[in-house]
């Protein structure tokens, strides 16, 4: 019967190791938590991991043990809300007093989707192996961030899971909550833009060109006003050899870009742009600001270091370039600086931000500080992002009004010269 070395935490929170004798890590685990210990780590000792490992290879052959390996890019990632929701699940069984693979279980039995119920049957049975909950979160980077690795990590360390876990189930809701508003707000003016490009096509290559057959019938077009000379030169440019040539370099140059703001130089010039458009540029930063300060109060208010918190918060934020001034207050704390000054000085950030750090700092506070202040910059964000939805499709409208006005007079003046020159009419 092999020897597992395990490392634990007993009812109060204090860090107990020593082996135990067992047919396997289950029943290892069970009897530990029937002492009322807490599993962090489970480990096989040598002589008896070396014994059951040439035992499996004999048994199962290499087949069985690569059948036996979890891949964590297999299948779909989690969706937002659905982690949001067994986050919150979660949180909610371990304040409840289960254990955690217990917790993991229950909220396993209880999901609905295919897809978190993978997930969690694998966090189980790694937990049930003897990894801890952070190395079983790293273990799967499609459905878990940085951020919430480390927050787990910290809440294992220092006994306080439960509450941990409920402030990652309150971050991940408010950023589905935002996240959710954003698409709603952009749904209506994407779909009028692809809507109008459509129809331009359309009108262009289709209609347009047997209207105007019909009009320059035996007249030819020399004699037409500039605007339906216009159109139809655009009209015969599309249909042609051309036409097709520019259609391609257009959909080769929108490759070429997207594989350029995928590098690192590419994404942070772009990032960089996004932040000096008008109206725009604000409501990215007010997003990402926002952010910053909800997840460093809520790291900070898990007990993670302030250097650590902003190496994981960094990119969270959704831009490179306000990340990268982000490296750059790190760098600075390590030097022995304070976070405020450092995150004045980029003049990234805005001052309010700023002055509640450095008070925060001051007074033991930040992380409550934080919290408050990322409640009105979320609020402030709301407000931009229903601004630029409301500026954004007027801007499409009128700008779909003037082409269509465009097309109607390049059709109807060849028209009405033709009935002015008729006699009688």
């Amino acid at each position: 019967m092999p020897n597992f070395a395990y490392t634990a935490l007993d009812e109060q929170s204090a860090p107990v190791t020593g082996t135990i004798e067992a047919t396997g890590r289950g029943q290892a685990i069970a009897a530990l938590a029937e002492q009322k210990l807490f599993v962090t780590h489970l480990g096989e000792e040598a002589a008896s991991a070396a014994t059951d490992s040439n035992a499996q290879t004999h048994q199962g052959g290499v087949w069985a043990h690569w059948g036996a390996v979890s891949w964590p890019w297999a299948g779909k990632p989690l969706r937002p809300r659905v982690k949001a929701t067994m986050l919150r699940q979660l949180a909610t069984a371990l304040q409840a007093g289960l254990p955690l693979l217990s917790a993991l279980r229950a909220v396993e039995q209880q999901a609905e989707s295919a897809t978190l119920r993978t997930v969690m049957s694998d966090l189980a049975q790694k937990v049930q192996d003897g990894q801890s909950l952070s190395a079983a979160l790293r273990g799967r980077p499609r459905d878990f961030t940085t951020l919430e690795a480390s927050m787990v990590r910290v809440g294992e360390t220092a006994g306080v899971l439960d509450q941990v876990m409920a402030h990652l189930s309150d971050f991940a809701e408010r950023d589905v909550e935002i996240s959710h508003k954003i698409r709603s707000a952009a749904t209506y003016p994407v779909f009028v833009l692809v809507l109008a490009g459509i129809s331009v096509v359309v009108i262009l290559t289709v209609i347009l060109p047997r209207v105007m057959a019909v009009i320059t019938e035996g007249t030819g077009t020399a004699l037409l006003p500039w605007p339906t000379r216009v159109l139809l030169g655009l009209s015969g440019f599309l249909t042609s050899v051309w036409g097709l040539l520019l259609l391609a370099a257009l959909a080769a140059g929108a490759w070429l870009f997207r594989s350029w703001a995928r590098r690192p130089a590419g994404r942070l010039a772009l990032d960089g742009f996004k932040l000096r458009v008008p109206v725009l540029g604000t409501a990215i930063r007010r997003v990402a600001v926002a952010r910053f300060a909800r997840t460093l109060g809520t790291l900070s208010q898990s007990g993670i270091q302030i250097l650590e918190a902003l190496r994981v918060l960094r990119d969270t934020l959704g831009n490179e370039a306000l990340a990268r001034h982000v490296d750059e207050v790190a760098g600075r704390i390590t030097q022995g600086q304070s976070i405020a000054e450092p995150l004045r000085r980029t003049g990234q950030f805005p001052a309010l931000l700023t002055q509640v750090i450095a008070l925060g700092e001051k007074t033991g506070k930040l992380d409550e500080m934080l919290l408050k202040t990322a409640d009105v910059y979320e609020k402030e964000t709301a407000a931009a992002i229903d601004r630029l939805m409301i500026l954004l499709p007027a801007a499409l409208i009128v700008l779909l009004a003037g082409v269509v006005g465009f097309i109607l007079a390049a059709v109807l003046l060849p028209i009405l010269e033709m009935q002015g020159s008729i006699p009688g009419l």
